[in-house]
Formats: C-alpha cells, sequence, structure tokens
C-alpha cells in the first residue's frame, strides 16, 4: 500500500468533511474513559444521534469492561422500559433515576492529555485500530425493533461480535480493500448498523462518514464532494426501494463498491432495478439480533440466487416444519432453531420459504401470512403489502395494509375503495379460498418503517382503531 493510502486509512470519520485521524479518535476514547472510570455504573444506557460520539462512548464502556445497554430509540416510553436494567446513561439521552455519565463533550474538535487529567484515574491510549479489537470482557445488551411488539433484550459478548467482524472482512476482502468511505442509512444503535456501520469500516481501515443519511440526495452530494473516494452504501430494503424509483445514485456508480442491504427481505423485482441502475445488485444479508448474520446473496442474475452461509456457520432443516437450525459462533450453545423456513440444497446454499411463525390457523384454515403478501406483491398497484392479524373482540380478523404504486393511486383516485379491495380479493382467488381473504384494507401513503427498515407492527394496527 502506497504511503498516501495509508494516510488514507489512518482517517476514522468525516464530520461535516472534517477529517478525524485515530490518534484523536483514541485521545476522545481516552477522555471518556476517564469519566466512565469515575462511575460505579455496571450498565450504561448509551445513545447518541452521532455516529462519532456514539463510537467513542462505546469504546470507552467496552475498555472499561462496563456493561453497554443499546437503546433502538431515544423515545421516553422505550427508555423508561429498558432504565431498569441500567445505573447510568451517557449520550444524548436523560432518564430520571439514572445519573449521566459526563465525559466533557468528547468530540473530534477537543484534544485529550491524559497526564494532565485531575483525576488519579489513568488510561491507556490507544495506538492503533487493532487496539479497539482486544479481547475485552465486555456485554452488550441489544433490543429487537419491537416490529411485532414489545423490545426484546438480546445479550452478546464483544468477543462474539469481533468473530463476526473478522468473517465480515474475509468474505468481502476485495470490496473493502478498494474502498475509502462509508456510507450509511441506518442506525448504530442495531445490531446491523452498529456491525456494519461502524466495527467493520475501524477494523478494516475505512473512513466512516458520520451522518445517517434520510434522502439519497444528500448521499449524491456527499459522494460528488470528491468523485475519486470510492465507497460503501450501508442500507436497508426501504430504503433501497425509494432509491430504485428515482436513482440519483447513477451518477456516483463508478465509486461505489458495494450495497448492502439487511434488516427485511429486498424483492426481487428492486435488486434487479438497482442492477440495470448501478450495475450491481445489493448484497444481501440475512440475519437477526438473536442470530448474528447467517447467509448473504447477491442477485445479479435473472431469477433470484441462494443465499450461501457465512464462514464457520453449518445449518439443518427441521424435517417436519422445514425450520432452520443454525450452529453459528455468534449463538451460545448448538442447534438454535429459527422461524425461518428453507429449503436445503447442500451444506452451504439455501432457498428462504418464509417465517413459520407467520403461518396461522384462520376460519379453521391454515394459512401462510407471507405466501399472501408474495401474491399481493405480485399485483401492479401493490408497491409495499403487510397482512396482519386483528384479535376483536368475537374473533380475529385478517387486515391488509398496502402502499400503493404511483398506478394504485390513480385507480383509487377514480375509483370507490370498494372497487379496489374487490380487484385484491379477486387476484387473491387465485391462491386462497374466500373464506381466507382479508376483512379489512388500508391504503397509506408510506408504510411506517423504523430506523432499521423494518415495519412497526403497532404502527400498522393504529390504522384500524
Amino acid at each position: 500500500m502506497t504511503k498516501a493510502a495509508l494516510n488514507q486509512r489512518d482517517i476514522c470519520f468525516y464530520i461535516n468533511e472534517h477529517t478525524v485521524r485515530f490518534n484523536q479518535f483514541s485521545a476522545d476514547i481516552s477522555r471518556a474513559r476517564l469519566a466512565i472510570a469515575q462511575s460505579d455504573a455496571d450498565s450504561v444506557l448509551l445513545f447518541h444521534q452521532s455516529s462519532y460520539d456514539f463510537a467513542v462512548g462505546f469504546f470507552a464502556l467496552a475498555l472499561e469492561g462496563r456493561h453497554i445497554v443499546m437503546p433502538p430509540n431515544a423515545q421516553q416510553q422505550t427508555l423508561m422500559y429498558i432504565a431498569p436494567q441500567c445505573q447510568a446513561t451517557l449520550g444524548d439521552i436523560k432518564v430520571d433515576g439514572l445519573d449521566a455519565i459526563d465525559t466533557n463533550g468528547a468530540t473530534s474538535n477537543n484534544s485529550c492529555n491524559t497526564s494532565n487529567n485531575d483525576s488519579a484515574v489513568s488510561v491507556e491510549v490507544l495506538l492503533s485500530r487493532a487496539d479497539l479489537f482486544t479481547l475485552l470482557a465486555c456485554q452488550i445488551t441489544f433490543f429487537t425493533s419491537g416490529s411485532t411488539g414489545q423490545h426484546k433484550p438480546i445479550v452478546k459478548q464483544f468477543s462474539q461480535l469481533n468473530c463476526e467482524v473478522d468473517v465480515l472482512i474475509k468474505t468481502f476482502s476485495q470490496r473493502l480493500a478498494a474502498t475509502q468511505l462509508l456510507v450509511s442509512t441506518v442506525s448504530h444503535q442495531h445490531i446491523y448498523g452498529l456491525l456494519f456501520k461502524l466495527l467493520l469500516p475501524l477494523k478494516s481501515g475505512l473512513a466512516i462518514v458520520n451522518d445517517t443519511f434520510e434522502y439519497p440526495e444528500h448521499i449524491n452530494q456527499c459522494l460528488g464532494n470528491d468523485d475519486r473516494q470510492t465507497a460503501l452504501l450501508i442500507s436497508s430494503p426501504a430504503h433501497l426501494k425509494r432509491l430504485s424509483l428515482d436513482n440519483v445514485l447513477i451518477a456516483n456508480k463508478a465509486q461505489l463498491q458495494g450495497v448492502f442491504s439487511s434488516g427485511g427481505p429486498l424483492p426481487f423485482t428492486i435488486a434487479q432495478d438497482l442492477f440495470t441502475q448501478l450495475g450491481q445488485a445489493p448484497i444481501e444479508v440475512f440475519g437477526s439480533t438473536e442470530t448474528g448474520g447467517i447467509a448473504w446473496r447477491q442477485c445479479q442474475q435473472s431469477s433470484p440466487s441462494a443465499w450461501r452461509v457465512f464462514p464457520d456457520i453449518s445449518y439443518r432443516v427441521m424435517a417436519e416444519t422445514a425450520q432452520l437450525i443454525l450452529t453459528s459462533p455468534y449463538i451460545a450453545g448448538d442447534d438454535y432453531v429459527t422461524e425461518d423456513r428453507v429449503e436445503w440444497i447442500d451444506s452451504q446454499h439455501f432457498t428462504m420459504l418464509g417465517r413459520a411463525d407467520r403461518t396461522i390457523k384462520h376460519e379453521e384454515k391454515r394459512i401462510n401470512l407471507d405466501h399472501m403478501e408474495r401474491c399481493l406483491q405480485q399485483h401492479e398497484f401493490v408497491n409495499e403489502v403487510r397482512v396482519i392479524v386483528l384479535n376483536g373482540a368475537k374473533k380475529q380478523v385478517l387486515a391488509a395494509v398496502i402502499e400503493l404504486t404511483d398506478v394504485g393511486k390513480i385507480q383509487l383516485q377514480q375509483q370507490h375503495k370498494k372497487s379496489l379491495n374487490d380487484s385484491f380479493k379477486q387476484h387473491l382467488l387465485g391462491e386462497f379460498e374466500r373464506i381466507c381473504l382479508p376483512k379489512k384494507w388500508r391504503y397509506p401513503d408510506m408504510m411506517a418503517f423504523n430506523s432499521q427498515g423494518k415495519l412497526v407492527m403497532k404502527e400498522l394496527e393504529k390504522l384500524f382503531d
């Protein structure tokens, strides 16, 4: 690697086009550690909007051996639900009853000289990126996104995350070696964002753009500041669907070394559209908070590609239910039974069949809601769809929430809603008995996706109040 390339790898973050090199990052971590060392809190609730400030807090807590608790958002209801598990907070949040650790504004604009600190506590200065990934006795609690109900805590060891980052580097080594910048549309407060937006680039030598981008136009502007910079885009199906409709990143396709998608299924048609527009399909990563990464694929053929399991992961299929059973270094113990149904191809590949937990008994009939959604997705009026179960006073009712295509929206304006309902019901009769069809239908302008690109069940249910 040339000297210029080595200097480039020394840059850890870009904050408003201002570069933060490793020595500054290390100094800010050291300052935060001094404040944390003076706190008795074993478990700390960590939330920062800024990826840089979050990373400083995360590594400071990890190096001090504290249990890091990561709320998925900063809503007070979420924080109050999680707060009893913690003794202090760190970051942009305040919670009644919990001490707030003051890290003295550890930001990229301040320097840190630990030898001049009045505290008797001292910390060892980190000399390289590798020092961030030493064997730390640290636990991290994540929370599932709440798309199906109450937030569920999932505890991981830092060593498990470190192991997964090593596998990602090995799997995507050529792309990483050819990349300088990392831009993201997903939050670092979730396991996908933490792994791909922070830990992976920090360990592999990329520079992280601090922003979490909501709009493709801002990514286009960011990359346009220096069209010699190569980049990876970390995103979700929700963002990529919107991107494919008016893809302003076509102008930056020579810079993009890869586009990653996770957090939910990416429709094959969207992967095809992006392949046509950018010259590459997104790299889809299949996994969960509980399991970590399981498999990946890149659909660049005329039919959907099979899923390829990551190194060191083995799987088998439960004969009765076709459920995926994993043995993985990211999961404590063997034989973790998932709720995902798969079809065996060989020891390294499988195809997805949908979720086992989305097969319900309705009107004495067994219905797989994934299958019903796939059928509706084929209709020209449907852009996005979710079929849910509403528990009424006397019986359960199937309900469909559909984000319409432009053609569908015109149809809704020109015809009565009942006519549109009937059109979808007629479409479903090719696969389902009439008694199994949804009884209620709603057509919001946009689906309620959270920061991780997943649909929020409670928001969908509110449409039927």
